[in-house]
């Protein structure tokens, strides 16, 4: 290769370069993407058919996610037939100082939400996460505990349990007995999918792997912070019978960047599979 030729050809490596860190840095991260997927469901009730989640998750209110970003995430769920939020975990990074502005701005969802805890909560403060949600952004928590969602005389279980990382992960409870209904079951590590009991859950909803954030051609994420490699990386796995959906989530964790990878609002409409 002579000097004109080298000189070109570096040129055009660096432009790409600087391009490429500017798109993953700046365009992506903050290009929602709003998924919809349909959940088949046994014995789903007739009055649940139609049923519409809005899965948010791993938001990492902090220096790389503005206020506003998550504000308008926010008012885009509320300008949609939403009939539950699913909050699922990973709410601030890197100070538990940007708790509580998350908290005052997931207060403004009209429909109503429940939420588990990621480990980036633990590592901030989970206590006070916890404490926020429910008396600040009216959400329900659920920590290894579940709740009914009723609509006249039908209902479906959805069960929340502790971070995979830093929490324990109770089940009993989950399914009661005599009920065959749907059971939805919140996790923030899809890891946990793999530990669950055949028949215990109908839909699993996850985040934590972000996706990798940076996804390439045949190999996938280089990085993705999950033991089954790239099955978790984002939408629907099937274990068996039971549906697993990961979300991307809406924020970034460090590096903040996403390439071929953008921040997903996830909406899963429940439907019969009978």
């Amino acid at each position: 290769m002579n000097r004109r030729a080298f000189l070109k050809t570096a040129a055009a490596v660096t432009v790409g370069g600087a391009a490429g860190g500017f798109w993953s840095s700046f365009i992506e991260p903050r290009w929602l993407d709003t998924t919809y997927t349909q959940v088949p469901m046994v014995n789903l009730p007739l009055k649940f058919r139609g049923f519409r989640i809005a899965l948010l998750t791993d938001i990492h209110l902090g220096p790389f996610v503005t206020e506003s970003w998550v504000e308008n995430t926010v008012t885009l769920i509320n300008s949609m037939r939403i009939d539950l939020v699913v909050l699922g975990g990973d709410f601030v990074i890197h100070s538990a100082s940007y708790i509580e502005p998350c908290m005052r701005i997931l207060a403004g969802l009209t429909p109503p939400s429940c939420a588990v805890l990621g480990n980036h909560d633990h590592w901030e403060d989970a206590e006070l996460t916890e404490k926020l949600l429910h008396d600040l952004a009216g959400s329900e928590v659920l920590r290894n505990r579940g709740t009914w969602i009723t609509r006249g005389d039908a209902s479906i279980r959805i069960w929340g349990v502790g971070d995979l990382w830093e929490d324990e992960q109770l089940l009993d409870g989950c399914r009661p007995e005599r009920y065959n209904g749907p059971v939805i079951l919140i996790t923030h590590n899809p890891d946990f999918a793999e530990e669950i009991p055949e028949g215990t859950a109908d839909l699993v909803l996850a985040g934590h792997t972000h996706g990798g954030q940076v996804v390439l051609p045949i190999i996938g994420a280089p990085i993705l912070p999950s033991y089954y490699g790239q099955k978790y990386r984002s939408g629907t796995v099937w274990n068996g019978k039971t549906m697993v959906y990961v979300s991307r989530g809406i924020g970034v964790g460090s590096p903040p960047v996403r390439l071929n990878c953008r921040p997903e609002l996830a909406v899963l409409e429940l439907c019969s599979a009978n």
